[in-house]
């Protein structure tokens, strides 16, 4: 059994680090890297709330790469400045498929149909799922992906336009 001398040390670290975790905001630095097969990427801080405001595919079909960008607003849908609201991006195999988890976002301007139209003539993407769950207020984007698809994951902070969570989704 441990004393409590040293439990009690344990928790004062844990409030300390807690209070200097509180003041950073809870920002997370994303690096950017790819996803092959499994693996998964977070970003993002933590806020009062987020909207997912817009969405958009470009194509590169000589490179055969899309990229997927996400606008990201505060909880009324108005342009932030700074880093987008935590998210989490994790690509799984057998299927393949992109799970984007958007923490505090239980707002989004894009339905699930209008996702569906976005990708409809996607080289990635074989089918979309998108949902909202009002109980931890989290969004939730599922791309059923083609095989052998890459993911690259990055965030982009908000200076002059609204921050952004971008997908480069990169066929084989």
């Amino acid at each position: 059994m441990k004393s409590y001398s040293k439990i009690k040390s344990k928790v004062l670290i844990a409030l300390i680090v807690g209070t200097f975790s509180a003041h950073a905001q809870a920002a997370v630095p994303a690096k950017i890297r790819f996803l092959k097969g499994t693996g998964s990427q977070i970003g993002g801080m933590a806020g009062g709330g987020f909207t997912l405001t817009g969405m958009r595919l470009s194509q590169d079909k000589k490179k055969k790469v899309e990229r997927v960008v996400m606008d990201i607003g505060d909880k009324n849908g108005q342009a932030i400045r700074g880093l987008p609201g935590y998210f989490h991006v994790e690509l799984k195999n057998n299927p393949q498929r992109l799970i984007v988890n958007m923490a505090q976002m239980p707002h989004s301007n894009v339905d699930a149909q209008r996702i569906a139209n976005i990708f409809q003539k996607s080289m990635a993407v074989k089918k979309t799922a998108l949902a909202l769950d009002p109980i931890d207020s989290t969004l939730i984007l599922s791309l059923d992906l083609k095989p052998n698809t890459k993911v690259r994951v990055m965030q982009v902070a908000g200076k002059k336009q609204t921050s952004r969570v971008v997908l480069d989704l990169i066929s084989q």
